[in-house]
C-alpha cells in the first residue's frame, strides 16, 4: 500500500481518503482513468501515457490541469512514495453534484484521484499463458479509457472460470483485443492486429511494440484477424503496460505453435527490454 495519495489537492495517507456518495464516477461511472509504468524512478512513455489522458478527457468533456499539472502530481507520488518499479494510477470524475441525476447539472470541479503500487519487473521471456475465446460484450467506445469496466471485469471472470488469464474478445467473428490487454497474431513472418478505431483501446504499449517490429523489420498489419484464423497462427502475444510483451501457447483447446515463445515474440520481448532500460537510463 502506498504511504500517500493525492485526492482533489491533497496527500493523505490512503484510509484517510475519501470521495463523496454523490461523485458522479461512483453513481454513474462517469470518468476515465490511466496507468503509467515506472522503472527505476522514471515513467515509460510518459508524453504518450498524458495524450491518451487527455483525449479521454476531452471525450467526456471533462476539464483538462494541463500537461504540467500532470508531471508534477506523478514526479511527487513516486518521491513521496519512494517509488522505483511501480505503476501510477490516476483517475479522474466529473465530479460531485447536490443530487444524483443523470444529466450533468451544469459545470463541475473534476475529482482527482492518483496512487502509485509497486509493479514487480522482470528481465527474462514470459512463459506462455493459455487464454479463452469470449464475446466481445462491452460498450462501444472501447477507445475512452473509461472507468465503467463492469463488461470487462465480467469477461475477467469467466476466464479465470476456463483456467485462462486473459479473454480473447470477438466481434462479428473478428478479434478485438483483452479485457486489459491488445492482442497480436503472427502469421508467416507477419504481425496482425486489430486497427484502433472505437472497438479498441489504443494501448500505449501495442504503440510502442508496433514501433519496435518495424525497427526490426517485422512485417507489420494493422488489421482484425478473424476467429477462423486462430487455428493457423504461427504466434499470439499479447501486450500491456503491466504485462509488457506476453507470449500465448494456447487459446481454450487450441495449441499455437508448439505452445511456446514463438521466435518474433522472443524478438520483442527482448527488444521491449532493452528499450526499458535505455529509457529508464535518460
Amino acid at each position: 500500500m502506498p504511504e500517500s495519495v493525492y485526492l482533489n489537492g491533497e496527500w493523505l495517507a490512503p484510509e484517510a481518503a475519501k470521495v463523496s456518495v454523490f461523485d458522479r464516477g461512483f453513481l454513474f461511472a462517469d470518468g476515465i482513468y490511466e496507468v503509467v509504468p515506472v522503472y527505476h524512478g522514471q515513467p515509460f512513455l510518459l508524453e504518450d501515457h498524458l495524450a491518451r489522458l487527455e483525449r479521454s478527457l476531452a471525450a467526456l468533456e471533462i476539464a483538462n490541469p494541463g500537461q504540467a499539472f500532470w508531471l508534477d502530481l506523478i514526479q511527487q507520488l513516486l518521491t513521496r512514495n519512494h517509488s522505483q518499479d511501480a505503476l501510477v494510477y490516476i483517475q479522474v470524475t466529473r465530479g460531485a453534484e447536490a443530487k444524483r441525476s443523470h444529466l450533468p447539472q451544469g459545470p463541475l470541479q473534476p475529482t482527482i484521484f492518483a496512487s502509485v503500487s509497486a509493479m514487480p519487473v522482470h528481465w527474462d521471456v514470459p512463459t506462455p499463458v493459455k487464454v479463452t475465446l469470449l464475446d466481445d460484450i462491452r460498450w462501444l467506445r472501447c477507445d475512452i479509457k473509461s472507468i465503467s469496466l463492469l463488461g470487462n471485469i465480467m469477461l475477467k471472470q469467466q476466464a479465470q472460470a476456463c483456467g485462462a488469464l486473459e479473454p480473447l474478445l470477438h466481434r462479428n467473428g473478428l478479434v478485438t483485443e483483452g479485457a486489459s490487454s491488445n492482442y497480436f497474431a503472427v502469421k508467416d513472418g507477419a504481425i496482425y492486429t486489430a486497427p484502433t478505431d472505437h472497438l479498441i483501446l489504443p494501448g500505449i504499449t501495442r504503440m510502442w511494440v508496433l514501433k519496435l517490429a518495424k525497427e526490426l523489420a517485422i512485417p507489420v498489419h494493422e488489421q482484425a484477424f478473424s476467429v477462423a484464423d486462430l487455428a493457423q497462427l504461427d504466434e499470439l502475444f499479447l501486450t500491456s503496460s503491466s504485462r509488457e510483451v506476453q507470449p500465448i501457447g494456447q487459446i481454450d483447446d487450441i495449441i499455437i505453435g508448439q505452445g511456446g515463445c514463438g521466435p518474433i515474440t522472443e524478438q520483442l520481448v527482448h527488444a521491449f527490454h532493452t528499450s526499458k532500460r535505455e529509457l529508464s537510463a535518460q
